[in-house]
Parts: C-alpha cells; sequence; structure tokens
C-alpha cells in the first residue's frame, strides 16, 4: 500500500496532481480546496510529498477494478478522510466532494451529534448525517481540536445533481474548475429550465461554437 509519495509536481489540475519519482508518473487524486491552494502557490516543477490513501475504484462493469491514489499535505487530513470513508455510505468519491467546511468543524459537529450541521455537506442528507455520527462519534475529539483547520473541497455554488455531473464532465476535458463555473452559468441564465446533464453539455458546446463562429 502506497501511504506516503515524494517527488516531482509536474502538473496540478482542478483534480489531481501528477508526481514523478524515479521515471514513474502517479497520478494522485486531489480534494479540490487543496487542488486550489497548490495551483495558487505556483508548485509545479517543485518538490513535495503528499500523505496517500491508495484505494480500489469500481468501474461500470463488475470486472473493472482501477487503482488510486488520495492525496493530502498535512497527515490530520489523511486521518480525518480516511475516518470519515469508513462510514458505509460515505465513499471517496461522495467525501471529494462533501467536506466543504473545516475539518474542525466537521468532527466537533459528530462529536455534538449535530446533524443540522453535517447535513449542510453536499451529498449528505438526514439518513447519512445520522450514520455518520453513530459510527464516529466518540472518534472525531483530536480532529475538533485541530489548529488551522480548513476545508477538504472548494465551496461551489453548484448544487443540483444534473449541474454536478455536467461540472465533472467538464473538469475530465481538463477545464478548469472557474471556467467549468463560468460556462454553467452562462447557459444556465440563458436556459433556465434545463435540468439534464446532457442538455446542459449540449448547450455548452453550442454555446463555445457560436463563440468561436464570432471571433
Amino acid at each position: 500500500m502506497i501511504s506516503r509519495l515524494k517527488g516531482t509536481l509536474k502538473q496540478i489540475t482542478d483534480q489531481f496532481a501528477l508526481v514523478e519519482n524515479g521515471g514513474l508518473y502517479y497520478e494522485v487524486r486531489l480534494p479540490s480546496a487543496l487542488a486550489d491552494r497548490l495551483k495558487g502557490g505556483n508548485r509545479v516543477g517543485s518538490e513535495i510529498v503528499f500523505e496517500t490513501i491508495y484505494y480500489i475504484e469500481a468501474g461500470e462493469r463488475k470486472s473493472s477494478h482501477y487503482p488510486r491514489l488520495v492525496g493530502f499535505i498535512d497527515p490530520i487530513d489523511r486521518e480525518f478522510f480516511s475516518l470519515f470513508t469508513q462510514v458505509s455510505g460515505m465513499g471517496v468519491r461522495k467525501a471529494l466532494k462533501s467536506l466543504i467546511l473545516p475539518v474542525s468543524e466537521v468532527a466537533a459537529a459528530i462529536e455534538m451529534k449535530d446533524s443540522a450541521q453535517l447535513k449542510r455537506l453536499p451529498g449528505v442528507g438526514g439518513r447519512l448525517a445520522d450514520k455518520i455520527i453513530a459510527e464516529l462519534v466518540g472518534k472525531c475529539a483530536k480532529f475538533a481540536l485541530a489548529k488551522d483547520s480548513a476545508p477538504l473541497v472548494a465551496r461551489t455554488s453548484v448544487a443540483q445533481p444534473f449541474v454536478e455531473e455536467a461540472m465533472d464532465i467538464l473538469l475530465q476535458l481538463q477545464y478548469s474548475r472557474t471556467e467549468a463555473t463560468e460556462m454553467i452559468e452562462a447557459v444556465l441564465k440563458e436556459n433556465p429550465k434545463v435540468n439534464q446533464a446532457e442538455d446542459l453539455i449540449s448547450l455548452i458546446f453550442k454555446s463555445s461554437q457560436s463563440a468561436k463562429g464570432g471571433d
């Protein structure tokens, strides 16, 4: 299992970092707030150390499974994320979208059995909030006391599932989160009745082609 990765940061996107170590290139998935901080810090080309979580992601087919790495700079963040994703129903992908509050606040809400606070996290409804509390209460006090705690996930105005799906598609196509947000918001402003990711992506494509035609 890979628990720490040290190497040269070759590329950073909204979703992952590419790290070179001994001629091998590792794709490390990142919480979006960490990705934003690294991009803002001009770290590409410099040495970096990621505290990592190794996991297997199931593909669409039962026979398809892919090894993945999630990276953190702070080992406390990695430890909390690992604990958080042990809750049944809270997988890695959901956690990578939900932790928009500082780790200390999420941990405090768990210890205080504050389900209302937990329901502020994207993708966490009442049932899952109760499950998080039931499974983690008594295990999060040290995280609640963490100094300089920060959100692992950047806040976004994207809320509806079909918009989140469109955002994921644009990020996979290497658009930055800022670019994707601007494109989505522009199309939704002109087409407020859109409610499907496929339709939203199609309209974004048509809008981009119109813009190119006007150049």
